[in-house]
């Protein structure tokens, strides 16, 4: 349903960006119309179809200056988001390694959250 009706050069970038996740292992793909996302415990990425390319907001927790950003805007203490578009295979591969930290960065956070904290456990918090 997402890719029908899509320019083949985009579906060609979003089936490329498909692939190297699955590489990566699992995930959740919540797609609806235009719009795909991507997140474990929490959203890692998100994906929107535009006219001329795809829109991918990456969600990692540092700020990266690179080109291939057009915005950089923090959501919270620990999340910056990062937009970029992509049109081309190149645009994809000038990308991915910042869609790889957030994958990364989510599995953490992912892992601490599942890990009961010492006060859930009968424990005590104590400072060295």
């Amino acid at each position: 349903m997402l890719l029908r009706g899509k320019p083949p050069a985009l579906v060609k970038v979003y089936q490329a960006l498909e692939r190297d996740l699955a590489k990566w292992g699992p995930h959740e793909t919540f797609t609806r119309e235009r719009y795909a996302l991507y997140r474990m415990g929490r959203g890692f990425a998100d994906l929107v179809f535009m006219r001329d390319g795809l829109r991918l907001a990456i969600y990692l927790g540092r700020t990266r200056r690179a080109a291939c950003f057009f915005k950089v805007g923090r959501m919270s203490t620990h999340r910056i988001i990062h937009v970029a578009m992509l049109r081309t295979l190149t645009d994809w591969r000038t990308v991915r390694p910042y869609l790889k930290e957030a994958y990364r960065f989510a599995q953490e956070e992912d892992a601490s959250s599942r890990m009961p904290s010492s006060r859930a456990l009968g424990g005590q918090r104590t400072t060295p």
